[in-house]
């Protein structure tokens, strides 16, 4: 999509470090994060290779605007570790003031040496607010650490953004979920879904007393313990939870973020009286806090940036800047795409057989009904976290087993289930309570419960606690994956299949041919739908 506007070439460094472009307008034309061309998942080095491949795609010159002032130096986390710890400035009467005035003046001192910088949780707020459609919305953007905050409350009003609050460091039940998410031996700030997913098999009530101690809402803000905000401490944590299992710590501290942020957003929507939410930062990648807030009684409508942690950061900085109408988000496809010549020049390269289709789609919904895994990869890739059609891997939903042999076959280790691309025409027959979030479910940024009949005809999508997280599927969203899906529900009468990312386990989502074949031939998968070609 070209734009006769003047373009604002946007770029972040910090977890998932990327770009973007859009026009003077703040409509977006194209946005990619580094670990797609890198093939390093998240990773937090300057955005080189994505803003090379950006700038061949858009040949005009561009203004640059970075998101964020100190967060990639590491400053804001260093600063907080040092106040939090018992010898900072023991003898200064009000730390929390003096801390303030360091933070406002490293970001002073930045202004006046990197300019058109936009402050990290103003990006998160932007990224939501403006591809809303909502002129007025209460935006809460969350997550452990972002230029000297992990928590904002703000207001947007036609096109402006107004802060009401802003909290410190720790202040966000992100930060505990990435030390638990450390502490039961994965990655903090990648494997915090697994967390989520694990929590399901626990009993949050035997380890709940422990969390209340470490989380709470105090007043209008959330407070959590000082230790957790020092460093990662095994030994403390061991003292705590030691005795408990895996899942029932996973199930408490998933109830207590679950409760902690419920309140924190229900006095805030009390206090404004707005009830259409926007969400973004890490925390929202939490599919379950994101269905506890939906169900609030207070609460009209919610909405998650599909982007939302930092690889969502460039999309904010450039809206942030140029202060567009919000719209509801035009398109997620905002990543490179490949002509038919470049695919099949990468096919005979790797002396593949296949077979062209022009109705590709009725031949892949043809295979899924058949109990075949088929690799799809086609036009534009998906900007953010999920994998929405276009660089995904499909299968029936029928099958109980499939999130153990088909994780193994990817080299993946998951406690979620896999999740589900169900026709948007079908969604009530599926899905409880979707009114207010069916915006959001388009990008696979919620739980919803199932019903009766998605228990019994999907099984292979539903997790032990009832739930889902889908991707509601339009025609106007995504034409030839809306197709696949239509011609299988044509031969089964199921309206959903399994979409889950075609990546192998620890890599990133695959971007070129090249990525996609490589994945294809590691995992041996059934089937590759490349385009027009099926191998």
């Amino acid at each position: 999509m070209e734009s006769n506007n003047n373009l604002i070439l946007s770029k972040s460094q910090s977890i998932d470090s990327g770009v973007c472009i859009c026009d003077e307008k703040g409509q977006i034309l194209f946005a990619l994060n580094e670990e797609r061309v890198s093939r390093k998942k998240l990773t937090s080095k300057y955005p080189k290779l994505s803003k090379e491949i950006t700038e061949l795609h858009f040949k005009k010159k561009a203004k640059i605007i970075t998101a964020g002032y100190f967060n990639h130096f590491g400053i804001s986390e260093n600063l907080y570790q040092a106040y939090y710890s018992d010898n900072f400035f023991s003898f200064i009467p009000k730390k929390e003031i003096f801390l303030e005035i360091a933070r406002k003046g490293i970001i002073l001192l930045s202004k006046l040496l990197f300019r058109n910088r936009v402050e990290h949780h103003l990006c998160h707020a932007a990224s939501a607010y403006y591809t809303s459609g909502l002129k007025k919305s209460l935006i809460i953007t969350m997550d452990a650490y972002g230029d000297g905050h992990s928590t904002t409350v703000s207001v947007g009003t036609n096109n402006k953004i107004k802060f009401l609050e802003k909290h410190v460091w720790g202040c966000s039940p992100a930060q505990l979920y990435a030390r638990i998410t450390e502490y039961l031996g994965f990655k903090s700030h990648r494997h915090e879904g697994k967390v989520t997913g694990l929590a399901a098999y626990g009993n949050p009530e035997k380890t709940i007393r422990v969390f209340r101690k470490l989380l709470w809402f105090d007043k209008k803000k959330i407070e959590s313990a000082r230790f957790l905000i020092r460093g990662y401490n095994k030994e403390r944590f061991d003292e705590l939870l030691g005795s408990f299992s895996r899942e029932d710590i996973a199930a408490g501290l998933q109830k207590r973020c679950e409760e902690v942020t419920c309140k924190f957003i229900s006095f805030w929507v009390e206090k404004t009286n707005i009830k259409d939410i926007c969400l973004s930062g890490g925390l929202f990648a939490n599919v379950k806090i994101n269905q506890r807030i939906h169900e609030l009684p207070n609460v009209n409508s919610v909405y998650v940036f599909p982007h939302m942690g930092d690889g969502g950061l460039a999309i904010g900085a450039a809206l942030a800047y140029t202060k567009p109408m919000p719209t509801k988000l035009e398109t997620i496809y905002l990543g490179p795409e490949y002509s038919d010549e470049e695919t099949k020049k990468e096919l005979d390269k790797n002396k593949l057989k296949y077979e062209k289709f022009e109705n590709i789609e009725e031949e892949i919904a043809k295979l899924l009904a058949k109990g075949k895994v088929v690799a799809r990869f086609n036009e534009k890739m998906e900007y953010g976290p999920r994998a929405l059609g276009n660089r995904s891997i499909l299968y029936q939903t029928t099958d109980k087993t499939v999130n153990d042999w088909l994780n193994k076959k990817l080299k993946r280790t998951e406690f979620m289930p896999f999740a589900p691309a169900t026709l948007w025409e079908h969604k009530e027959e599926c899905y409880e309570n979707t009114k207010g979030a069916e915006h959001t479910a388009k990008y696979m940024t919620i739980t919803f419960n199932c019903t009766e009949q998605m228990k019994k005809q999907s099984p292979g999508v539903v997790h032990i606690d009832g739930t889902a997280r889908p991707q509601l599927v339009t025609k106007e969203d995504n034409k030839s994956f809306h197709k696949i899906i239509k011609e299988y529900h044509k031969i089964t009468n199921i309206p959903s299949i399994i979409n889950t990312s075609f990546n192998i386990h620890e890599e990133p989502i695959v971007m070129s041919p090249k990525d996609a074949i490589n994945a294809y031939k590691e995992s041996k998968l059934d089937n590759l739908a490349i385009g027009q070609y099926l191998i």
